[in-house]
């Protein structure tokens, strides 16, 4: 493990303060082997790390947009994803344990991904070879067994919580829990149709150029629309009224809020993200399904599922439909549930209940 050294700093890291403070990168010490039967020979993962080198061991998997920055790592720095969930006396008390997070394989965050140099010093681009979530697990194997020798505790939201099933079904001997919120087993319809129009929005962007586009100009407005139908899916329309109502926007006040925001969101993704990983990652994701195997394999670790009761993009009977396979198959499973009108993106706005579930977890899974 070394410090995190960057050869090129793109657009949407710079803005992001790229390399901030606590990154580091892992080098994987052999060649990749991918689902498709490609290999990655050079790869890397950016990760950062809290809490004690003693301490209990949990990994952290972020969603699709995340990156390493679960949480600052001082008072001054730029707050992370779960600020309220990681820290010393939180959920996650990093007094007690040790807690990794890091940029999956990839991502546009530090880790080798579509826009990282190839054995030329080229971007990927076009190129980068089509990922699975399960090789996104395999890459984490070798990070987390340089970082911890022991067995680790697993959690994610979203994205992150398929693939904490994901390395449990491959690792189950390594894998003492895992907690996966508003995250399926599989990919249904519903959720693979939000990520068609966007990965459409993308590649029908005229900056797109097939991927190789890292010279610029950038398929922003592609990004942005593909950002616009995700906060759809992301939301309820219990939230979208609650915040929006039919209020027009002012100054001019001839456009709803609600179409308002989505604009800013989509601005905002594009400020931070690459489209080449947007598509990298939600082809992942589409694909993603554990099979009969990998559900046996899950009877070796305890597994907390967290449905979220507003979401409608992985909703409530879906997600007891998914519990009930796990437990029929002898998993030792518990389903708990996230309260609030904010839907899918609930895990990441109601942090002080999502902290105290994630305590209630470990508490379990430790004692």
């Amino acid at each position: 493990m070394k410090p995190m050294v960057t050869k090129r700093i793109w657009p949407w890291q710079e803005r992001q303060g790229f390399p901030w403070e606590g990154l580091k990168i892992y080098h994987g010490d052999s060649p990749l082997r991918l689902d498709s039967g490609e290999t990655i020979d050079d790869w890397h993962l950016a990760y950062e790390e809290w809490g004690p080198p003693s301490g209990v061991p949990v990994v952290l998997f972020h969603a699709l947009t995340g990156d390493s920055r679960a949480a600052s790592h001082t008072s001054v720095g730029s707050p992370g994803w779960w600020e309220g969930v990681v820290g010393p006396g939180a959920g996650l008390n990093t007094e007690r344990f040790h807690v990794l997070c890091f940029n999956v394989l990839g991502g546009a965050m530090g880790s080798t991904g579509p826009s990282s140099a190839d054995a030329l010093g080229d971007p990927w681009g076009s190129r980068f070879p089509s990922l699975t979530l399960f090789d996104m697990a395999r890459a984490a194997r070798a990070l987390i067994h340089a970082w911890h020798a022991e067995p680790v505790h697993l959690i994610g939201g979203s994205m992150g919580g398929m693939l904490a099933f994901a390395y449990a079904a491959l690792y189950p001997a390594e894998s003492k829990s895992l907690m996966a919120i508003g995250a399926p087993i599989e990919h249904h319809p519903w959720a693979i149709a939000y990520h068609a129009v966007g990965r459409a929005a993308i590649v029908g962007d005229p900056h797109f150029r097939g991927g190789d586009y890292y010279e610029g100009p950038y398929p922003e407005q592609g990004l942005a629309v593909a950002r616009m139908a995700d906060m759809i899916s992301y939301q309820h329309p219990d939230s979208m009224g609650r915040k929006f109502g039919r209020a027009l926007q002012a100054p001019r006040m001839d456009e709803f809020q609600i179409s308002s925001y989505l604009r800013y969101q989509g601005t905002k993704l594009v400020s931070r993200f690459d489209a080449n990983t947007y598509l990298t990652l939600t082809r992942a994701m589409d694909a993603f399904a554990l099979n009969a195997e990998h559900v046996q394999a899950l009877k070796e670790t305890l597994v907390w599922m967290v449905g979220i009761e507003s979401d409608i993009l992985y909703p409530p009977d879906e997600m007891e439909a998914h519990f009930r396979t796990l437990t029929e198959a002898g998993v030792s499973a518990r389903l708990g549930w996230l309260k609030g009108p904010w839907g899918h993106d609930t895990f990441l706005v109601e942090q002080k209940q999502m902290g105290a579930l994630v305590a209630e977890f470990l508490q379990d899974a430790t004692s």
